[in-house]
């Protein structure tokens, strides 16, 4: 979501820093590269590709998604960024593992394709565990607050059939000399 609203949500500016190539202006995106974003550039176009492949209930989803980035601040932004960092990171000792793991040797595109693969798997595996646990958890939680319902009712009845059980501030007696 960072990198399609820094493509979508920022105006690319021309950097002097940056030099110019032939016939096509160079652009600069805080996290970008040169001519990658823009309405002339790839990620611009796979942005828009991608966006147009949603559905108009994930359209909207994704524009609530956007404006609430937009109002974040900086340093929540940073937060997220660094917390998305540290969960590809992750995911990167993962794959690796696997790959380890199923003893194959695998190079570049392939390796590219298992990763993916392995991605994707993890992350409808994840789903379904979050489901069983969700439904485990309904019935333990109901049974939870039924427990404490009861527990904190009759506390509650006890201080009013037996007013010996309420206390008054009064002041602390004073000794007499």
């Amino acid at each position: 979501m960072a990198i399609a609203g820094t493509a979508l949500a920022q105006t690319a500016t021309p950097t002097p820093a940056t030099p110019k190539k032939e016939g096509k202006p160079v652009t600069w995106i805080p996290g970008g590269h040169p001519n990658e974003v823009g309405p002339n550039g790839p990620a611009y176009e796979n942005v828009r590709k991608a966006l147009e492949a949603l559905t108009p209930e994930q359209r909207k989803k994704f524009q609530e998604n956007m404006i609430r980035w937009m109002n974040l601040s900086p340093e929540e932004k940073k937060a997220l960024r660094d917390r998305e960092e540290v969960r590809k990171k992750f995911m990167e000792q993962e794959i690796n593992a696997a790959i380890q793991e199923s003893g194959l040797q695998l190079e570049g595109e392939r390796r590219e394709m298992f990763a993916k693969r392995y991605t994707e798997g993890r992350r409808t595996i994840e789903e379904q565990l979050r489901k069983e646990m969700n439904e485990k958890r309904k019935p333990l939680v109901h049974e939870l607050v039924s427990h404490l319902r009861n527990e904190f009712a009759s506390e509650s009845v006890a201080p009013t059939t037996t007013p010996t059980t309420i206390q008054t501030a009064s002041p602390a007696p004073t000794a007499k000399p």
